[in-house]
């Protein structure tokens, strides 16, 4: 998961506007938001995902996966749109600020009977409240595996997103929450733990400690083999060789190691 710092002007600015825009008279002279939802604010969704995509350089607040400004990229919902009362809304409060400061129920706005300042800003369309997530499917021809924001759902997860040095991400590939160490039931209900999931954290961990750079690794040119990049410059440098050795297995299939190569977001975490 990557922590994503939300203070884009631009995107707060347009959320303002689009929201100032629909403050609308009414048939009986009085005014009212009216068509705040999230189907219109994303319309075009091109323009609107971008600010998303942009401040996360690219990749899945969840997985880092890499993705880009197209229908393979969702946006999520940090606070459900199908929370709708402030008593729902507590849990990420109470883990981040920036929701308490900046997001209320969509309801407050569209039932309105005078202008409101903004923050804070209604949750379906609050920039503060959303984020880019892959869409979950890491092998395009097979529906038996998927994560992220379509495993999600609308269970309570805590908004890692914004919480600076919540995630660990250990050399082994698993994942730890520093707040409560022995949890694992978020990185569950995201589906973050499954066995290719670790593995491409591990590969890159062990990269991470080569003498490779991250371009040598991703050229398709290189006159390394696969194998050879995968064997001799990664699981070489393991303590385990034994068990990190079914990496080449997995790996050293193109069609595995192309996926692979769409996490290279792992290669600096480890690096660094």
């Amino acid at each position: 998961m990557i922590y994503i710092d939300k203070t884009n002007q631009e995107a707060i600015d347009f959320v303002t506007t689009f929201i100032d825009f629909n403050w609308l008279e009414q048939n009986d002279k009085t005014y009212k938001y009216q068509n705040i939802g999230y189907p219109q604010i994303k319309n075009p969704v091109k323009r609107f995902r971008a600010f998303f995509v942009d401040e996360q350089n690219n990749k899945c607040c969840y997985c880092c996966r890499d993705i880009v400004n197209d229908n393979s990229t969702e946006l999520e919902h940090i606070i459900p749109k199908t929370k709708s009362i402030l008593i729902d809304f507590e849990p990420y409060y109470q883990h981040s600020n920036v929701l308490r400061q900046n997001v209320v129920p969509q309801s407050i706005f569209e039932l309105s009977i005078s202008k409101l300042n903004k923050p804070p800003f209604p949750h379906h369309i609050a920039y503060h409240n959303i984020v880019a997530s892959c869409n979950g499917k890491t092998f395009e021809s097979s529906e038996d595996f998927t994560c992220c924001n379509r495993e999600r759902g609308d269970e309570f997860v805590p908004p890692f997103n914004l919480m600076q040095d919540a995630i660990e991400y250990l050399p082994d590939g698993t994942i730890v929450y520093m707040r409560e160490l022995q949890n694992r039931t978020y990185f569950e209900i995201l589906n973050l733990s499954k066995e290719i999931l670790i593995n491409i954290r591990r590969l890159w961990y062990l990269f991470s400690i080569s003498q490779l750079t991250l371009e040598q690794i991703l050229d398709e040119k290189s006159i390394i083999t696969l194998e050879e990049k995968i064997n001799v410059h990664a699981i070489a440098h393991s303590p385990t060789l034994i068990e990190d050795f079914k990496l080449l297995e997995t790996f050293s299939n193109p069609n595995i190691w192309n996926i692979f190569k769409e996490y290279s977001y792992f290669f600096d975490y480890y690096r660094n």
